[in-house]
């Protein structure tokens, strides 16, 4: 999986879901955040630094842009 860029997040960003939508444009990325980090939750309760992966439009979860 290609990687783009690290960013800190905080409880306030609420979850992968949240990222995912704000970062990639898409919520349902939320689940390459997770594989690419070694996550087991999308739920981010401290601050945590993340690698986001690069945008694949073919990663989608069947949202029609």
């Amino acid at each position: 999986m290609k990687t783009g860029k690290i960013i800190n997040v905080s409880a306030s960003d609420v979850s992968l879901w949240h990222i995912a939508a704000k970062y990639l444009g898409d919520a349902t990325q939320a689940n390459r955040i997770m594989a690419l980090n070694n996550l087991n939750d999308t739920w981010i309760l401290s601050m945590t630094t993340l690698t986001l992966p690069s945008y694949d439009l073919s990663q989608g979860g069947g949202i029609i842009q």
